[in-house]
């Protein structure tokens, strides 16, 4: 997982177009079709967390989803 710093470009917010979350998981060397099941995901919560509480930052959750997925 990259430093947020290292990647200035991308901004966290809420709702993210599914191209900026494309370009996000190809910085990040992950799969496209991950990038399309996390968007779609946060998509259908209306861009809240599980609990209900509205995400703050799309590129902090999407930092979490990749640490989730190599760990």
């Amino acid at each position: 997982m990259k430093d947020q710093q290292e990647h200035p470009n991308f901004t966290g917010n809420i709702p993210p177009s599914i191209e900026e979350v494309k370009a996000y998981f190809r910085y990040m060397n992950i799969p496209e079709s991950e990038a399309e099941v996390f968007y779609f995901y946060y998509q259908g919560l209306d861009w809240k967390s599980e609990s209900g509480s509205p995400l703050r930052d799309w590129v902090m959750a999407a930092d979490q989803w990749v640490w989730n997925l190599e760990n």
